[in-house]
């Protein structure tokens, strides 16, 4: 059975996901800026695991600083525009959901497991993320750092507050409206494309865990894993662990 989130890429967000954070050249120079901030460009080396990889925008600046990487996604369009972007590179695509540990776990140790652009919150629940902190923590090699991204959601928004724009051109506009649940905040897009002669419309929702940091970084000791940076950049979380 397909997820909501894996429709909601499908049918509207892959298309328009580089678009949507600017572009690629803004997308690669944010990745850089983000990978060499928690030190994993200048002391990059053997094998990298990329889970949520999308359009490779990490993979690219982690495979010229000399790692080989396994590209975990399981939108086959955001792979497809990874094979261009990291064309010539050692980079290795694989269409999977990130809980199949089963998929990747043959290609372990990993000097590093990169979960971000806030790929953590698109899992089902906190017992599987539970479960992947606790696996992916035995898949590292010594020394090895696993980093997490997410936007922490701690606030309730409601009416105009709750309806946000992402980003907008002359010919395309795409908001968001939020609702939000204990546990998790639904997210619905909505994007206005002006097709030369009229304005078509595309929506679809999708759930977001809302996940904290204090319970991030408790499962992740649970896992003997301890915190080396802890960050906020863009409006999230930035986190890298290693074993204790």
């Amino acid at each position: 059975m397909t997820s909501p989130v894996e429709t909601h890429y499908k049918t509207l967000l892959a298309s328009r996901y580089t678009w949507m954070y600017g572009g690629l050249e803004k997308c690669l120079s944010a990745a850089r800026e983000l990978l060499d901030s928690l030190g994993l460009l200048a002391s990059s080396h053997g094998v990298v695991l990329d889970l949520g990889s999308g359009p490779g925008y990490h993979a690219k600046a982690l495979a010229e600083s000399g790692s080989r990487v396994i590209a975990v996604d399981n939108s086959p369009e955001l792979l497809q525009e990874l094979a261009q972007v990291c064309s010539g590179l050692d980079v290795v695509p694989l269409q999977a959901e990130i809980s199949d540990t089963a998929r990747y776990a043959v290609r372990s140790p990993f000097s590093a497991i990169l979960c971000l652009g806030d790929t953590l919150t698109h899992l089902d629940s906190f017992a599987t993320v539970e479960r992947l902190i606790d696996e992916w923590s035995r898949m590292l090699a010594s020394g090895g750092a696993l980093a997490l991204e997410f936007r922490e959601q701690a606030r309730d928004l409601y009416g105009q507050d709750a309806v946000l724009t992402t980003r907008a051109d002359r010919d395309r506009i795409m908001q968001c409206v939020l609702h939000f649940e204990p546990e998790r905040v639904w997210i619905t897009d909505i994007v206005h494309e002006w097709n030369g002669s009229q304005w078509q419309v595309w929506k679809s929702t999708y759930p977001k865990l809302r996940l904290k940091a204090e319970w991030i970084v408790a499962r992740a000791a649970a896992a003997g894993l301890v915190v080396k940076s802890d960050a906020v950049r863009a409006g999230r979380r930035v986190m890298a662990l290693t074993r204790g």
